[in-house]
């Protein structure tokens, strides 16, 4: 079944900051920022910023099955919230999304497919800007999404967690390589004293 994304979500602007958050240690919420979602699409829960909100309108908090997505910036992907620090908001360069009730979709799914190529494709056609491309909410609500059974939902989400893994364990490996390689140099071509073999 091929839907509209505001026909399956509803799509909000994150917590409306006026300029940089500013850090408090020990405030009354945190908040993600760009910065916060690693090259994995994941939000990295430990790195938060600490911060104070003010203002009679209760925030829309983020909840477990979320879905965010980064509206301006080099790397417009989605990401799934798959766990919550209390009394969390996301920052003004993300739309806060919230799949809709009875709508059978599950959001890691929706994120994934947010983050691939024909949804991508899609996104970069409907950005705006030169130097830093951004989305409107009325383009973002227009993305085309595709709904097969839960099953199959599943099983993509099964594979892309396995996917995403394996590549941790690459880059892992590769930087690991590149230190060994950055000793290797250090010793060899900087050391002051050579050795003879």
């Amino acid at each position: 079944m091929l839907s509209q994304l505001s026909e399956i979500a509803t799509i909000k602007g994150g917590y409306p900051f006026r300029g940089k958050i500013p850090e408090i240690k020990g405030g009354n919420s945190y908040a993600v920022q760009i910065k916060n979602i690693n090259e994995f699409d994941e939000i990295q829960w430990n790195k938060l910023l600490s911060t104070n909100l003010s203002g009679r309108k209760s925030p829309d908090w983020l909840e477990k099955g979320d879905v965010l997505f980064a509206a301006r910036g080099q790397r417009n992907v989605a990401a799934y919230v798959d766990e919550v620090k209390e009394r969390t908001v996301c920052g003004p360069h993300f739309f806060h999304i919230k799949i809709k009730q009875n709508v059978r979709i599950l959001p890691e799914f929706l994120a994934w497919q947010l983050n691939q190529a024909p949804a991508q494709k899609y996104i970069t056609q409907s950005a705006e800007g030169s130097l830093q491309l951004s989305i409107r909410r009325g383009a973002l609500e227009k993305a085309p999404i595709v709904i097969p059974c839960l099953k199959e939902q599943q099983t993509v989400v099964e594979l892309y967690k396995k996917a995403k893994q394996e590549k941790k364990v690459l880059t892992a490996l590769i930087k690991n390589t590149a230190q060994q390689m950055q000793g290797i140099a250090q010793k060899i071509l900087v050391s002051d004293q050579q050795e003879q073999c």
